[in-house]
């Protein structure tokens, strides 16, 4: 995560940087604003609730910004996308079609990872708890 963080302070302004990197609970519908509710979380003492429509946004900016390829599974069933990377598939993409995603495979991942998210949260109209 420490790329993805780098990246985020790099390209976003604190606010999304914040949203970005500080959810653990996504839902399928905008807010208005970020959400902190006192209920403990896996990570934390409280529950901070974004919009997937908001993070959505916020990831397709960082995917633009580092060149996210199009061959990254958008449609990730169980560990798709974590297979993709950890595989070997992007290892041999970034091999042959190198560019800024392929500068660190670990930042690239968590942007995918974030974007896929935002995408499946919104597709199937379902929350997501970041565990």
């Amino acid at each position: 995560m420490d790329g993805f963080g780098a990246l985020c302070r790099a390209r976003l302004s604190p606010e999304d940087e914040e949203v970005a990197c500080g959810w653990t609970l996504l839902v399928p519908f905008s807010l208005d604003e970020t959400i902190t509710l006192p209920v403990e979380s896996g990570y934390a003492d409280s529950t901070v609730v974004v919009g997937a429509p908001r993070l959505l946004g916020i990831a397709e900016r960082l995917a633009a910004a580092i060149g996210l390829p199009a061959e990254t599974p958008e449609m990730c069933d169980n560990l798709d996308l974590t297979m993709w990377f950890r595989d070997g598939a992007a290892e041999r993409l970034a091999a042959a079609r190198p560019g800024p995603w392929s500068d660190d495979l670990d930042t690239a991942f968590y942007v995918a990872l974030f974007l896929r998210a935002a995408q499946h949260s919104i597709r199937r109209g379902c929350p997501m708890a970041y565990s």
